[in-house]
């Protein structure tokens, strides 16, 4: 053998791959074609080319066949391609297409080169250490339960001796849950999950680690960040409402212009971006690789400001859906439309008396003091004076309550009644 050959050999042998994919092939240059295109992708030679002109993320790699831009790395495998880059002290990478999977769109590429620099952080956080947000932490538990979720999870796929029962069906859940967490850490978490899947022997987890790759096509489309939207802007705010929340904040009262002043000094003005558009907003979340802790901070802010319906949302989403707007903006009153005659001048009589009686708020939800046999017996006082036929469907909507009619038969069975019955029968005289 040569010594030529032997060096090459040795230099071959040194080589490190990555793997990483690539999305929005419906987007570019082969947007016609697509699906053609994914079909017969697989050898093609793609060259990886930063770009920090880019406005929507400075941070985006493109990913080019010659001159046709095909689309761009997913961001969750932005990591290893910086620190491959800055390992190699390269300006660009050079890789083929190793699989392809048609819809969505998602194609694998694989390179070779030469060092990973796995400590190097790609991401400037200079941007955030002025920033701070001193109002009340409003994150739902929904999403530290994400956190906890993606944290076994991984400490499972790296333990050899696992249960790999417990894997599959912590990854199931977080198929169905991580679409809610938008932070940098859950975007790193999505790439770490998928190699350590993708290295298990069991059949059950490549194909799990396939299916977390083929949501990269999936993670910003307009459907998925809408229903994101929806809980955190509309359905959170109407659950803490619920519990009586907005109530306690009282000693917010006096601090919210300066609350909204530092939302609005917010890194790349993403609080004035979610008044334009909160589905919109989502996406530049995402691309900005905004940090947990501050992302969890900057949407406790947005909760409070509509809690205090301090915001004015200019349109919502693609299509501009006016029912969330509708529901933020009038402190979720806009249920009472499907129900006018809870929004009649008889009603609001009978509201104001519940109020000043204690048992509901301004926004006519129940107090946390207000028991459910109380909530029953209003309701059904209520339907008598109103002549609402579906009394109990229209309260359940109203105040998040389930199984009223149960309530009310239980307690005749019973023969409870209601604390403080004579007050309400007082309320709803003439």
């Amino acid at each position: 053998m040569s010594q030529l050959s032997h060096q090459f050999i040795i230099f071959a042998d040194a080589m490190e791959k990555i793997r990483f994919d690539v999305v929005g092939l419906y987007h570019w240059d082969v947007r016609d074609h697509w699906k053609e295109y994914a079909a017969g992708a697989v050898g093609k030679v793609m060259t990886m080319q930063p770009q920090p002109d880019n406005v929507k993320d400075p941070y985006a790699v493109r990913v080019r066949e010659g001159r046709l831009h095909v689309g761009y790395v997913a961001v969750p495998d932005l990591d290893v391609v910086y620190q491959a880059l800055k390992g190699s002290s390269l300006e660009r990478l050079k890789g083929f297409v190793m699989e392809s999977n048609p819809e969505p769109p998602v194609l694998t590429v694989e390179c070779d080169v030469e060092q990973i620099d796995w400590d190097y952080e790609p991401f400037d956080d200079r941007p955030y250490a002025s920033w701070h947000y001193d109002g009340l932490p409003l994150i739902p538990r929904k999403l530290e339960q994400l956190g906890d979720l993606t944290t076994d999870l991984i400490d499972e796929l790296e333990d050899t001796d696992t249960d790999i029962e417990n894997v599959i069906s912590l990854t199931e859940s977080l198929l169905l849950e991580h679409l809610y967490d938008t932070s940098r850490e859950m975007t790193r978490a999505r790439y770490r999950i998928e190699r350590l899947l993708s290295m298990r022997k069991e059949p059950a987890c490549t194909e799990l680690a396939t299916r977390m790759r083929q949501q990269k096509g999936m993670l910003m489309r307009h459907e998925n960040r809408d229903q994101v939207a929806r809980y955190l802007f509309v359905e959170l705010p109407r659950q803490l409402l619920q519990k009586g929340l907005e109530s306690s904040h009282y000693t917010y009262d006096n601090r919210l212009d300066e609350l909204e002043q530092q939302l609005r000094a917010f890194p790349f003005q993403l609080y004035d971006k979610f008044l334009t558009d909160p589905v919109d907003f989502l996406r530049e979340v995402y691309y900005h690789h905004v940090p947990r802790r501050y992302l969890n901070q900057l949407l406790s802010g947005i909760v409070l400001m509509i809690l205090k319906r301090r915001v004015k949302i200019q349109r919502w989403g693609r299509e501009g859906d006016t029912e969330p707007i509708e529901q933020i903006e009038n402190g979720y009153m806009a249920n009472t439309k499907a129900h006018p005659k809870l929004s009649s001048e008889k009603a609001s009589v009978y509201w104001k008396r519940l109020e000043e009686a204690g048992f509901v708020d301004k926004a006519h939800r129940l107090l946390p003091s207000t028991t459910r046999i109380q909530a029953a017996y209003i309701a059904e006082m209520f339907a008598e004076e109103l002549n609402i036929r579906e009394k109990w469907k229209a309260f359940e909507e109203w105040w998040g309550i389930k199984n009223l009619a149960q309530e009310k038969y239980h307690s005749l069975e019973t023969g409870h009644t209601p604390s403080r019955e004579d007050d309400i029968n007082e309320i709803f005289k003439s």
